[in-house]
């Protein structure tokens, strides 16, 4: 379910077409799902309705909430209004459209879960369970440098999509972030077993009644709660130095960079105005 919602969350990201996902989310969900879990033809009907009322009210209330966050932050960029502060309440502000989406969707989510059988239960989380034990035996097997370069490339790729090509200070910057975050990889690994393990805890209870219900909508909407305080420390360390990278990056952008940037949030605006149609 939490893939469900990490899917959806895409429609706020640009690294695929925005149009195309939202466009084909119904085909693309049952795509990434089927990964985990074979759903039924009779629980496809029933979650295809919720979806439908999900994406109604995702066009109806969201859009307007990120392009009037979009038309902030190319305020701030033509302003040159980017210092540690904005950039951590433009990042509030995609945490809190996370937030509402996940909000409107779990108690649906809360209230399809007892259709599953206990086979498709146990299928989902031997799935999760291996999805983990693969990715940590990825991470596992690279080098201490190797992780280095490929943190370094993920980001500076990251950068790139938005501004163009970097330069070498910029690419310097990038390598101090990497030497001033703290690791957060084995931290994040074990929140994830321990969350799952909660949730499979509750699905192997007997009753599927409406404290099920009420029990698993609460995991799905306070994950942060098995959150271990070293990680939410390290989470808050790693996040000052975030912002202030940001603003280091956007200060040494050139003009050519600036109106890179410019013109891909105005893409992305245009892309949201036209899915409002």
């Amino acid at each position: 379910m939490r893939k469900i919602l990490i899917l959806i969350a895409l429609l706020f990201m640009a690294g695929c077409s925005t149009k195309f996902v939202y466009k084909n989310l119904d085909w693309l969900t049952y795509w990434y799902v089927d990964d985990y879990i074979a759903l039924t033809d009779e629980q496809e009907a029933h979650f295809d309705k919720h979806l439908q009322t999900w994406l109604d009210w995702h066009k109806a209330q969201e859009l307007d909430t990120y392009i009037a966050q979009l038309n902030e932050i190319k305020a701030d960029v033509s302003a040159k209004n980017i210092t540690p502060e904005r950039v951590a309440y433009h990042q509030m502000q995609m945490l809190a459209h996370w937030y509402r989406f996940r909000d409107k969707i779990v108690p649906d989510l809360a209230q399809l879960a007892p259709m599953l059988s206990k086979a498709q239960v146990e299928e989902l989380f031997n799935e999760l369970a291996e999805s983990e034990s693969e990715s940590i035996e990825k991470r596992q097997r690279r080098s201490e440098q190797k992780r280095k370069k490929r943190w370094e490339k993920n980001r500076i790729n990251n950068l790139e999509r938005w501004l163009g090509q970097l330069n070498d200070e910029q690419k310097t910057l990038v390598e101090q972030l990497y030497e001033q975050q703290l690791s957060t990889a084995d931290l994040w690994y074990d929140y994830r077993v321990d969350y799952q393990a909660q949730l499979k805890a509750l699905f192997e209870k007997p009753n599927r009644d409406a404290q099920f219900v009420t029990e698993l909508q609460n995991l799905l909407t306070n994950p942060e709660q098995f959150r271990s305080q070293e990680l939410q420390a390290r989470i808050a360390h790693n996040k000052q130095f975030e912002y202030q990278f940001l603003t280091n990056i956007y200060r040494s952008l050139s003009e050519k960079q600036r109106t890179h940037l410019l013109k891909e949030l105005d893409e992305l605006i245009d892309d949201l105005s036209s899915l409002k149609k």
